[in-house]
């Protein structure tokens, strides 16, 4: 996806998720306090939906899980962006250590056509991310999608199933209450989310003082 691409799909995102803050990845000038990411003021409610996880159960999105959600949207046929995603969410993992416990990645196909969930399960098993994968009928899919602002552009082959699709690449962090907090664009630095991610679990170590 082009450059330009990116920062329409980071605007529609923003326009769609609310009130958001954006805050470039910061010099040491402007100090240790600034997020990574694009903070999402108020924090998003998401409405929830019922989806099919890779193992074929029926799975309730945000997860029902003590833990915070690094969400991401894509396909088991796409060529790079996907990969490229899940292979960086494996090295966060890895940034984190211990504390990755802390936080479940979530792979949401937009390809209803092919993705079932033997397809999410034998793709995400090539990758150390331990990815959550969701799919679902389109109907669902289309819903999340819109809420989440992504933007997705069908190429179709000379076949039916011979089609690809072009995707908005952003990660979205999800507190452990289902509600987004920053959105991320497909190029950020892993050490700028673990960044934030430390001291998210700062803050909210604090609030419970």
């Amino acid at each position: 996806m082009s450059t330009a691409k990116v920062r329409l799909a980071g605007l529609l995102s923003a326009l769609i998720m609310g009130t958001v803050f954006a805050v470039p990845v910061p010099s040491l000038a402007e100090g240790p306090e600034e997020f990574h990411g694009l903070r999402v003021e108020p924090p998003k409610t998401l409405r929830g939906s019922l989806l099919l996880d890779q193992d074929a159960r029926d799975t309730a999105f945000p997860l029902k899980r003590d833990t915070w959600q690094l969400v991401f949207f894509g396909y088991t046929h796409c060529p790079d962006i996907c990969p490229m995603t899940l292979h960086k969410t494996g090295m966060l993992l890895k940034d984190l250590g211990p504390e990755s416990a802390r936080v479940t990645p979530v792979f949401i196909s937009i390809d209803s056509g092919r993705d079932n969930p033997e397809a999410l399960r034998n793709f995400l098993k090539q990758f150390e991310a331990r990815a959550v994968g969701l799919s679902g009928d389109p109907e669902a899919l289309q819903t999340i999608a819109n809420e989440f602002g992504v933007l997705v552009r069908r190429f179709q082959g000379k076949t039916a199933l011979a089609y690809a699709l072009e995707h908005s690449s952003f990660l979205y962090l999800l507190d452990p209450q289902g509600r987004v907090r920053l959105l991320y664009p497909g190029t950020a630095e892993i050490s700028g989310i673990a960044a934030d991610l430390r001291r998210l679990w700062r803050d909210e170590q604090a609030a419970r003082k």
